[in-house]
């Protein structure tokens, strides 16, 4: 799974060589040449794998996670084809549950004011399938308050987009589809917190939960809660919605209060 773990308690970058499983090398294969086809040459920069699938530990199934960086943001055209090319990947292999596939422009990946975000990303969580590989531009990072933040920058925009979602979902899958995105955020967001006391970096929902746990005892209900939306058990839109804003609300202001104290 990892290259040999540098020196001074650094962590380890995932084996950009090593074989992925084979059920899911073909799957990766469509999936780089049809979003290089849809892109063009001019607007693909890279694209990379994170998740299960990156680290060689996928079951039968898992969600192909990608991050397509383009020299520039994309146009409605352009996320609309994109989406189909998603759509098609999906499709193609029983193997694969979702696919999911988040779009950054070149120079905010380069710009140092995002090199905890996504220095940290490209270097740790990530193996470059195609393009130049970014992830040598950066030395290798340790976990940190810093890292913690940056990695979960984006998550009152995103819960906000989730939450209309939810609000507005006419059918089941949608909300379903939603909610278990919320929670996986949440556990995620959750793990930061305590990411640089525990001194390590958990990809898995398990453990984070139970390392985030192990410092607030007090929220194992709501995490419990988090689990039943990621296992995709039907609860009302208004139960989910009041339960997400709760606990978003307590998460920020948690980040508020640590932020505070250490800087």
């Amino acid at each position: 799974m990892y290259q040999n773990k540098p020196r001074g308690g650094l962590l380890p970058e995932l084996d950009n060589e090593k074989p992925f499983q084979p059920i899911y090398v073909e799957p990766i294969a469509a999936a780089t040449r049809q979003i290089q086809s849809a892109m063009g040459a001019d607007l693909f920069h890279g694209l990379y794998l994170s998740g299960d699938v990156a680290r060689r530990e996928a079951g039968e199934t898992a969600d192909l996670t990608l991050l397509l960086v383009c020299t520039r943001a994309l146009n409605v055209q352009e996320y609309a084809a994109l989406n189909t090319v998603r759509w098609r990947i999906e499709q193609s292999s029983d193997a694969l549950k979702r696919v999911l596939i988040d779009v950054v422009p070149l120079k905010e990946v380069t710009n140092l004011a995002n090199i905890f975000r996504w220095g940290f990303f490209l270097k740790h969580c990530s193996v470059n399938l195609a393009g130049e590989n970014l992830s040598k531009s950066f030395g290798h990072f340790e976990v940190s308050w810093e890292v913690s933040k940056a990695m979960n920058d984006d998550l009152a925009p995103r819960l906000k987009d989730l939450r209309q979602k939810i609000a507005v979902a006419t059918k089941w899958g949608t909300q379903l589809d939603a909610g278990q995105e919320v929670a996986e955020r949440l556990i995620r967001a959750s793990f930061g917190l305590v990411a640089h006391k525990v001194q390590k970096w958990e990809f898995d929902l398990k453990p984070a939960s139970e390392a985030f746990l192990a410092y607030y005892p007090d929220k194992s209900l709501e995490i419990e809660r988090l689990f039943y939306l990621i296992e995709r058990k039907p609860v009302k839109k208004r139960a989910v919605v009041a339960f997400m804003d709760s606990f978003s609300a307590w998460v920020e202001s948690e980040y508020a209060k640590i932020d505070r104290k250490i800087g």
